[in-house]
């Protein structure tokens, strides 16, 4: 876990402790796609950031009656996570130069290139824009990698999705 993550989650619940009673069950997908059939508990978050990597260790248990869990094996901790009043767009309407991401607005009838951050988690669907983009913003919604800043776009309304998530 990030220690950005970390912080977030610390200045949600209040402290590392406080966090570990309120994280709710983890799941553990396995190295061959699968997810395991017993939900987990993280029952240590390290209090050490690792300055290489930027994150923090975190210590999962899960239920292993089945001895299907083998030491040394690998799989990916699944977290479950919500935000709330977010601003989601589809990855497509995107693009990445130098390790920063692009979206493209719609001004004027034209595609103006603006920087956005986003939340470091990731589906490989959409992103969840922390700044750069507001509600209400008209944006490319696919096809960011072929247009240039300035080009002439014809927008069409999409209804935005209001799901919580």
């Amino acid at each position: 876990m990030t220690e950005k993550q970390v912080l977030s989650l610390t200045a949600q619940y209040g402290s590392l402790d406080s966090t570990l009673l309120s994280f709710p069950p983890i799941q553990l997908e396995l190295n061959d796609g699968s997810v395991y059939q017993h939900t987990g508990k993280i029952d240590v978050i390290s209090g050490l950031i690792d300055k290489t990597t930027g994150t923090v260790s975190l210590r999962a248990v899960f239920d292993n009656q089945e001895k299907r869990l083998m030491s040394g094996g690998s799989a990916n901790v699944i977290i479950p996570y919500e935000r709330q009043q977010c601003l989601v767009i589809p990855q497509g309407g995107t693009y990445e130069i130098q390790n920063r991401i692009f979206a493209y607005k719609v001004v004027d009838g034209k595609a103006e290139s603006t920087p956005i951050e986003v939340f470091e988690i990731n589906d490989g669907k959409e992103y969840i824009v922390e700044d750069g983009l507001q509600a209400g913003d008209v944006i490319v919604s696919e096809g960011a990698g072929l247009l240039k800043d300035g080009a002439i776009v014809a927008a069409s309304a999409v209804k935005p999705n209001t799901e919580e998530e």
